[in-house]
Protein backbone atom coordinates (compact mmCIF):
# COMPACT_ATOMS: atom_id res chain seq x y z
CA UNK A 1 0.00 0.00 0.00
CA UNK A 2 1.33 3.39 -1.16
CA UNK A 3 1.70 6.13 1.12
CA UNK A 4 -1.11 8.10 -0.40
CA UNK A 5 -3.59 4.69 0.05
CA UNK A 6 -1.94 4.95 3.80
CA UNK A 7 -3.20 8.44 4.40
CA UNK A 8 -6.83 7.69 2.33
CA UNK A 9 -7.41 4.68 4.95
CA UNK A 10 -6.47 6.53 8.23
CA UNK A 11 -8.57 9.69 7.59
CA UNK A 12 -11.50 6.81 7.02
CA UNK A 13 -10.95 5.41 9.95
CA UNK A 14 -10.82 8.50 11.71
CA UNK A 15 -13.66 9.89 10.14
CA UNK A 16 -15.60 6.58 11.20
CA UNK A 17 -14.04 6.30 14.56
CA UNK A 18 -15.26 10.58 15.19
CA UNK A 19 -18.75 9.48 14.06
CA UNK A 20 -19.00 6.28 16.01
CA UNK A 21 -17.87 8.84 19.37
CA UNK A 22 -20.26 11.46 18.16
CA UNK A 23 -23.52 8.34 18.11
CA UNK A 24 -22.04 7.41 21.41
CA UNK A 25 -22.37 10.90 23.18
CA UNK A 26 -25.91 11.91 21.68
CA UNK A 27 -28.28 12.63 24.45
CA UNK A 28 -31.51 11.20 22.94
CA UNK A 29 -33.44 13.57 26.43
CA UNK A 30 -37.14 12.97 27.20
CA UNK A 31 -39.89 12.33 25.04
CA UNK A 32 -41.75 15.80 24.19
CA UNK A 33 -45.05 14.22 25.83
CA UNK A 34 -43.19 13.01 28.91
CA UNK A 35 -44.87 15.59 31.47
CA UNK A 36 -47.86 15.72 30.08
CA UNK A 37 -50.54 16.62 33.17
CA UNK A 38 -51.74 13.56 33.41
CA UNK A 39 -49.14 11.20 32.19
CA UNK A 40 -50.26 9.26 29.40
CA UNK A 41 -51.11 5.45 30.16
CA UNK A 42 -48.79 2.91 29.98
CA UNK A 43 -50.73 0.82 27.93
CA UNK A 44 -50.72 -2.89 27.62
CA UNK A 45 -47.15 -4.77 29.07
CA UNK A 46 -44.71 -6.70 26.61
CA UNK A 47 -46.07 -10.12 26.53
CA UNK A 48 -43.02 -11.84 27.46
CA UNK A 49 -42.43 -9.63 30.40
CA UNK A 50 -43.00 -10.91 33.93
CA UNK A 51 -45.68 -9.88 36.63
CA UNK A 52 -42.30 -8.41 38.17
CA UNK A 53 -41.12 -6.27 34.78
CA UNK A 54 -44.80 -5.23 34.21
CA UNK A 55 -45.49 -3.76 37.83
CA UNK A 56 -45.44 0.01 38.96
CA UNK A 57 -45.56 -0.27 42.30
CA UNK A 58 -42.50 1.03 44.08
CA UNK A 59 -42.45 -2.38 45.81
CA UNK A 60 -41.52 -3.93 42.42
CA UNK A 61 -39.19 -1.78 41.88
CA UNK A 62 -36.97 -2.27 45.49
CA UNK A 63 -36.71 -5.78 44.15
CA UNK A 64 -33.69 -4.56 42.47
CA UNK A 65 -33.13 -1.27 43.27
CA UNK A 66 -33.33 -1.28 47.14
CA UNK A 67 -31.20 1.58 48.30
CA UNK A 68 -33.18 3.63 46.22
CA UNK A 69 -36.19 2.25 47.86
CA UNK A 70 -34.92 2.35 51.10
CA UNK A 71 -34.31 6.37 51.02
CA UNK A 72 -37.34 7.40 49.46
CA UNK A 73 -39.72 5.99 51.24
CA UNK A 74 -39.30 8.33 54.02
CA UNK A 75 -39.62 11.46 51.76
CA UNK A 76 -42.30 13.24 51.10
CA UNK A 77 -42.43 12.45 47.75
CA UNK A 78 -43.61 8.54 49.04
CA UNK A 79 -46.18 10.56 51.21
CA UNK A 80 -47.43 13.11 48.19
CA UNK A 81 -50.97 12.01 48.39
CA UNK A 82 -51.47 12.87 52.26
CA UNK A 83 -54.15 13.36 53.84
CA UNK A 84 -53.97 16.99 53.97
CA UNK A 85 -54.52 16.93 50.42
CA UNK A 86 -56.94 14.44 49.93
CA UNK A 87 -59.10 15.92 52.95
CA UNK A 88 -60.32 18.78 50.47
CA UNK A 89 -61.36 16.25 47.80
CA UNK A 90 -64.90 15.57 48.89
CA UNK A 91 -65.74 19.18 48.58
CA UNK A 92 -64.21 19.12 45.39
CA UNK A 93 -65.04 16.61 43.54
CA UNK A 94 -63.11 13.81 41.62
CA UNK A 95 -61.98 16.31 38.53
CA UNK A 96 -60.73 18.91 40.82
CA UNK A 97 -59.02 15.96 42.57
CA UNK A 98 -57.55 15.18 39.42
CA UNK A 99 -56.14 18.54 39.58
CA UNK A 100 -54.07 18.09 42.64
CA UNK A 101 -52.94 14.52 41.68
CA UNK A 102 -51.19 16.16 38.51
CA UNK A 103 -48.11 16.51 40.88
CA UNK A 104 -48.84 14.77 43.79
CA UNK A 105 -49.44 11.30 41.69
CA UNK A 106 -49.59 12.41 38.27
CA UNK A 107 -49.41 8.91 36.20
CA UNK A 108 -53.05 8.59 34.41
CA UNK A 109 -52.96 4.65 36.54
CA UNK A 110 -53.44 7.13 39.33
CA UNK A 111 -56.23 8.99 38.26
CA UNK A 112 -59.90 8.87 40.08
CA UNK A 113 -61.82 7.50 37.03
CA UNK A 114 -64.91 9.04 39.34
CA UNK A 115 -66.23 10.42 42.86
CA UNK A 116 -66.90 6.52 43.59
CA UNK A 117 -63.71 5.48 43.23
CA UNK A 118 -62.29 8.89 44.96
CA UNK A 119 -64.79 8.13 47.77
CA UNK A 120 -63.63 4.09 48.17
CA UNK A 121 -59.78 5.81 47.91
CA UNK A 122 -60.00 8.41 50.95
CA UNK A 123 -61.95 5.71 53.20
CA UNK A 124 -58.77 3.00 52.13
CA UNK A 125 -56.65 5.05 53.49
CA UNK A 126 -58.35 5.83 56.63
CA UNK A 127 -57.21 2.19 57.75
CA UNK A 128 -53.99 1.49 55.38
CA UNK A 129 -52.15 5.24 55.97
CA UNK A 130 -48.98 4.00 54.15
CA UNK A 131 -49.49 3.65 50.49
CA UNK A 132 -47.30 1.24 50.33
CA UNK A 133 -45.22 -1.87 52.10
CA UNK A 134 -41.94 -0.13 54.00
CA UNK A 135 -40.29 -3.56 53.55
CA UNK A 136 -40.88 -3.88 49.98
CA UNK A 137 -43.07 -7.28 50.47
CA UNK A 138 -44.43 -7.43 46.88
CA UNK A 139 -46.81 -9.98 48.34
CA UNK A 140 -48.49 -7.78 50.30
CA UNK A 141 -51.93 -6.25 49.74
CA UNK A 142 -51.84 -3.98 46.80
CA UNK A 143 -53.79 -0.44 47.69
CA UNK A 144 -54.17 1.87 44.92
CA UNK A 145 -51.04 2.99 42.92
CA UNK A 146 -52.24 6.47 43.74
CA UNK A 147 -51.21 5.80 47.20
CA UNK A 148 -48.05 5.12 46.81
CA UNK A 149 -47.83 9.62 45.60
CA UNK A 150 -44.66 10.62 43.36
CA UNK A 151 -43.33 7.15 42.98
CA UNK A 152 -40.70 5.44 41.25
CA UNK A 153 -43.07 5.20 37.75
CA UNK A 154 -43.73 8.55 38.00
CA UNK A 155 -40.27 9.72 37.03
CA UNK A 156 -38.53 6.86 35.17
CA UNK A 157 -41.29 4.79 33.21
CA UNK A 158 -43.58 5.76 30.31
CA UNK A 159 -44.98 3.69 27.74
CA UNK A 160 -43.32 0.39 29.85
CA UNK A 161 -39.84 1.84 28.87
CA UNK A 162 -37.68 2.94 31.58
CA UNK A 163 -35.80 6.05 31.70
CA UNK A 164 -32.63 7.15 33.79
CA UNK A 165 -29.54 9.25 34.25
CA UNK A 166 -26.29 7.77 32.30
CA UNK A 167 -24.45 4.86 34.51
CA UNK A 168 -22.14 6.57 36.81
CA UNK A 169 -19.21 4.66 35.57
CA UNK A 170 -19.22 4.93 31.50
CA UNK A 171 -21.40 8.46 31.39
CA UNK A 172 -23.18 6.85 28.11
CA UNK A 173 -26.39 7.82 27.35
CA UNK A 174 -29.29 6.30 25.09
CA UNK A 175 -30.56 3.11 25.22
CA UNK A 176 -28.31 0.70 28.10
CA UNK A 177 -29.23 -3.12 27.83
CA UNK A 178 -30.10 -4.70 31.02
CA UNK A 179 -31.65 -8.21 32.11
CA UNK A 180 -34.59 -6.77 33.03
CA UNK A 181 -37.76 -4.77 31.49
CA UNK A 182 -35.86 -4.21 28.15
CA UNK A 183 -33.34 -2.43 29.09
CA UNK A 184 -33.31 1.59 29.93
CA UNK A 185 -33.04 5.29 28.30
CA UNK A 186 -30.16 7.20 29.44
CA UNK A 187 -30.30 10.86 29.28
CA UNK A 188 -28.54 13.83 31.45
CA UNK A 189 -31.29 15.36 31.42
CA UNK A 190 -32.45 13.43 34.93
CA UNK A 191 -29.32 15.85 36.58
CA UNK A 192 -30.68 19.06 35.00
CA UNK A 193 -33.02 21.41 37.02
CA UNK A 194 -35.54 21.53 34.38
CA UNK A 195 -36.61 18.01 35.04
CA UNK A 196 -38.26 18.97 38.34
CA UNK A 197 -40.05 21.56 36.91
CA UNK A 198 -42.86 20.70 35.79
CA UNK A 199 -43.90 20.29 39.71
CA UNK A 200 -41.98 22.92 41.12
CA UNK A 201 -42.55 26.00 38.66
CA UNK A 202 -46.04 26.97 38.10
CA UNK A 203 -46.94 28.86 35.29
CA UNK A 204 -47.62 32.26 35.20
CA UNK A 205 -50.90 32.08 34.99
CA UNK A 206 -51.24 31.21 38.24
CA UNK A 207 -49.14 34.59 39.92
CA UNK A 208 -49.67 36.69 42.50
CA UNK A 209 -48.12 39.75 42.39
CA UNK A 210 -46.71 39.08 38.90
CA UNK A 211 -44.89 35.90 40.66
CA UNK A 212 -46.11 32.30 40.41
CA UNK A 213 -47.30 30.79 43.58
CA UNK A 214 -43.75 28.28 43.27
CA UNK A 215 -41.54 29.64 40.95
CA UNK A 216 -38.43 27.91 42.06
CA UNK A 217 -36.64 27.27 38.54
CA UNK A 218 -36.86 30.94 37.89
CA UNK A 219 -35.80 31.89 40.92
CA UNK A 220 -33.29 29.62 40.74
CA UNK A 221 -32.40 31.00 36.98
CA UNK A 222 -31.76 34.05 38.34
CA UNK A 223 -29.17 32.59 41.22
CA UNK A 224 -25.30 32.07 40.99
CA UNK A 225 -25.97 28.52 41.49
CA UNK A 226 -27.66 28.14 38.26
CA UNK A 227 -24.23 30.25 36.32
CA UNK A 228 -22.04 28.04 38.26
CA UNK A 229 -24.40 24.19 37.33
CA UNK A 230 -25.75 23.76 40.96
CA UNK A 231 -28.63 21.86 39.79
CA UNK A 232 -31.95 21.05 42.05
CA UNK A 233 -30.33 17.39 42.39
CA UNK A 234 -26.76 18.29 43.71
CA UNK A 235 -29.04 19.65 46.41
CA UNK A 236 -31.83 17.44 46.95
CA UNK A 237 -30.39 14.54 45.49
CA UNK A 238 -26.70 14.55 46.71
CA UNK A 239 -24.98 11.66 45.04
CA UNK A 240 -27.95 10.60 43.21
CA UNK A 241 -29.87 9.38 46.71
CA UNK A 242 -33.63 9.89 46.44
CA UNK A 243 -34.02 12.18 49.51
CA UNK A 244 -35.48 15.63 48.45
CA UNK A 245 -34.78 16.72 51.38
CA UNK A 246 -36.30 20.64 52.40
CA UNK A 247 -37.89 23.03 54.54
CA UNK A 248 -39.38 19.83 56.60
CA UNK A 249 -35.62 18.83 57.45
CA UNK A 250 -33.56 21.03 59.99
CA UNK A 251 -29.90 19.73 58.94
CA UNK A 252 -30.86 20.53 55.25
CA UNK A 253 -31.95 24.19 55.97
CA UNK A 254 -28.87 24.82 58.58
CA UNK A 255 -26.97 23.45 55.60
CA UNK A 256 -27.82 26.40 53.75
CA UNK A 257 -27.69 29.64 56.05
CA UNK A 258 -24.72 30.91 57.45
CA UNK A 259 -25.47 32.75 60.92
CA UNK A 260 -23.80 35.62 62.59
CA UNK A 261 -24.32 37.43 65.89
CA UNK A 262 -22.38 40.47 67.07
CA UNK A 263 -23.43 43.60 69.35
CA UNK A 264 -23.17 47.30 68.03
CA UNK A 265 -23.06 50.00 70.51
CA UNK A 266 -26.63 49.55 72.43
CA UNK A 267 -27.71 47.11 69.37
CA UNK A 268 -27.47 43.27 69.17
CA UNK A 269 -27.04 42.10 65.17
CA UNK A 270 -28.17 39.48 63.84
CA UNK A 271 -27.51 38.34 60.54
CA UNK A 272 -28.82 35.32 58.37
CA UNK A 273 -26.87 34.61 55.11
CA UNK A 274 -28.88 32.46 52.34
CA UNK A 275 -25.51 31.14 51.63
CA UNK A 276 -26.02 27.48 49.80
CA UNK A 277 -29.71 27.73 48.69
CA UNK A 278 -30.49 27.92 45.15
CA UNK A 279 -33.72 29.90 45.11
CA UNK A 280 -35.69 31.94 47.90
CA UNK A 281 -35.32 31.04 51.07
CA UNK A 282 -38.53 29.84 51.76
CA UNK A 283 -39.69 29.03 48.14
CA UNK A 284 -42.86 28.56 48.66
CA UNK A 285 -45.69 30.66 49.86
CA UNK A 286 -46.63 27.36 52.75
CA UNK A 287 -43.53 28.35 55.50
CA UNK A 288 -42.71 30.75 57.64
CA UNK A 289 -39.45 31.24 59.61
CA UNK A 290 -40.02 33.11 62.94
CA UNK A 291 -37.54 34.89 64.00
CA UNK A 292 -37.10 35.93 67.68
CA UNK A 293 -34.68 38.08 70.26
CA UNK A 294 -34.83 38.87 73.75
CA UNK A 295 -32.96 41.02 76.06
CA UNK A 296 -32.68 39.51 79.20
CA UNK A 297 -30.72 40.79 83.12
CA UNK A 298 -28.43 38.72 85.03
CA UNK A 299 -31.30 36.76 86.27
CA UNK A 300 -32.61 35.80 82.80
CA UNK A 301 -35.62 37.96 83.50
CA UNK A 302 -37.03 39.18 79.51
CA UNK A 303 -36.43 42.63 79.59
CA UNK A 304 -37.91 43.41 75.47
CA UNK A 305 -38.15 41.14 72.53
CA UNK A 306 -38.13 41.51 68.97
CA UNK A 307 -39.87 39.73 66.64
CA UNK A 308 -39.31 39.26 62.72
CA UNK A 309 -41.03 36.79 59.95
CA UNK A 310 -39.47 35.72 56.50
CA UNK A 311 -42.68 34.82 54.87
CA UNK A 312 -44.46 35.26 51.34
CA UNK A 313 -47.72 35.74 52.61
CA UNK A 314 -50.69 35.46 50.50
CA UNK A 315 -54.52 35.92 51.08
CA UNK A 316 -57.80 35.49 49.22
CA UNK A 317 -60.16 38.25 49.09
CA UNK A 318 -62.24 38.74 46.25
CA UNK A 319 -58.98 37.37 44.19
CA UNK A 320 -55.80 36.35 45.47
CA UNK A 321 -53.07 38.66 46.84
CA UNK A 322 -49.86 39.00 48.10
CA UNK A 323 -49.66 40.83 52.16
CA UNK A 324 -46.01 40.33 51.68
CA UNK A 325 -42.72 38.99 50.89
CA UNK A 326 -39.84 38.90 53.28
CA UNK A 327 -37.91 36.09 51.76
CA UNK A 328 -34.27 36.03 51.26
CA UNK A 329 -32.94 35.72 47.99
CA UNK A 330 -30.06 32.99 46.87
CA UNK A 331 -27.16 35.17 48.26
CA UNK A 332 -28.69 37.78 50.35
CA UNK A 333 -27.93 38.37 53.80
CA UNK A 334 -30.02 40.31 56.30
CA UNK A 335 -29.59 42.13 59.85
CA UNK A 336 -31.76 41.59 62.73
CA UNK A 337 -31.25 44.16 64.77
CA UNK A 338 -32.09 44.29 68.38
CA UNK A 339 -32.72 47.47 70.14
CA UNK A 340 -32.12 49.85 71.78
CA UNK A 341 -31.13 47.21 74.57
CA UNK A 342 -32.47 48.13 77.95
CA UNK A 343 -30.01 49.67 80.45
CA UNK A 344 -29.86 45.93 82.16
CA UNK A 345 -29.69 43.54 79.71
CA UNK A 346 -26.65 41.21 80.56
CA UNK A 347 -27.68 38.56 77.47
CA UNK A 348 -29.17 38.36 74.19
CA UNK A 349 -30.80 35.72 72.80
CA UNK A 350 -31.75 34.87 69.18
CA UNK A 351 -34.11 32.25 68.19
CA UNK A 352 -34.95 30.76 64.79
CA UNK A 353 -38.18 29.30 64.32
CA UNK A 354 -39.08 27.33 61.23
CA UNK A 355 -43.26 26.81 60.55
CA UNK A 356 -42.71 24.28 57.67
CA UNK A 357 -47.20 24.09 57.28
CA UNK A 358 -48.16 27.62 58.19
CA UNK A 359 -50.10 28.28 55.42
CA UNK A 360 -51.94 24.93 55.60
CA UNK A 361 -52.48 25.12 59.70
CA UNK A 362 -55.03 27.72 58.32
CA UNK A 363 -56.72 26.26 55.57
CA UNK A 364 -56.84 23.17 58.49
CA UNK A 365 -58.16 25.62 61.36
CA UNK A 366 -60.91 27.27 58.13
CA UNK A 367 -61.78 23.63 56.90
CA UNK A 368 -61.95 21.92 60.47
CA UNK A 369 -64.73 25.29 61.61
CA UNK A 370 -66.75 24.37 58.87
CA UNK A 371 -69.07 21.73 57.93
CA UNK A 372 -67.56 18.17 56.02
CA UNK A 373 -67.98 14.71 55.73
CA UNK A 374 -66.63 12.44 58.72
CA UNK A 375 -64.29 11.20 56.50
CA UNK A 376 -62.63 14.42 55.29
CA UNK A 377 -62.34 15.41 59.17
CA UNK A 378 -60.54 12.45 59.95
CA UNK A 379 -58.18 13.17 57.22
CA UNK A 380 -57.38 17.19 57.64
CA UNK A 381 -57.29 16.55 61.63
CA UNK A 382 -54.77 14.01 61.00
CA UNK A 383 -52.69 16.19 58.82
CA UNK A 384 -53.06 19.03 61.66
CA UNK A 385 -51.54 17.11 64.08
CA UNK A 386 -48.88 15.98 61.76
CA UNK A 387 -48.38 19.93 60.83
CA UNK A 388 -47.95 21.16 64.34
CA UNK A 389 -45.70 18.18 65.17
CA UNK A 390 -43.69 19.45 61.96
CA UNK A 391 -42.23 22.76 63.98
CA UNK A 392 -38.66 22.78 64.91
CA UNK A 393 -36.24 25.31 66.45
CA UNK A 394 -33.81 26.02 63.60
CA UNK A 395 -31.13 27.56 65.92
CA UNK A 396 -30.68 29.24 69.40
CA UNK A 397 -27.74 31.22 69.99
CA UNK A 398 -26.83 33.54 73.50
CA UNK A 399 -24.70 36.08 73.57
CA UNK A 400 -23.21 37.95 76.51
CA UNK A 401 -24.27 41.91 76.25
CA UNK A 402 -20.79 43.05 76.70
CA UNK A 403 -19.73 45.90 74.48
CA UNK A 404 -18.39 45.57 70.72
CA UNK A 405 -18.57 41.65 70.16
CA UNK A 406 -18.81 39.78 67.49
CA UNK A 407 -18.59 36.01 67.00
CA UNK A 408 -20.52 33.14 64.26
CA UNK A 409 -22.93 31.46 65.52
CA UNK A 410 -23.83 28.00 63.95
Amino acid sequence: MNQLMRQIFLATGLLVAGVALAAFGIDPGLPDTYWDQPQATQGKAPHDWSALESNLRPEACAQCHSEQFDVWKNSLHAHAYSPGMVGQFPAMGAQEGNNCLACHAPLAEQQYSDDADMNQSLGLKLTHPEGFNHQADIDSKALPLRHTGVSCAVCHVRGWQRFGPPPKKTGATGHQDTPAHGGFTATRTFEQSQFCASCHQFPQSMAINRKPLENTLTEWKQSEFSKKGVTCQKCHMPDRRHEFRGIHDPDMVRKGLTFKLATRKNTAVFTMTSSWIGHAFPTYVTPKIVILASAMDADGKELRHWQWEIVREVGYDDGWKEMRDTRLMPGESRDYIAGPLPEKTSLVRYQVTVIPDYFYKGVYQSLLADKMTETARIHITHAMDRADKDDYVLLEKTMPFSGLHEHAAH
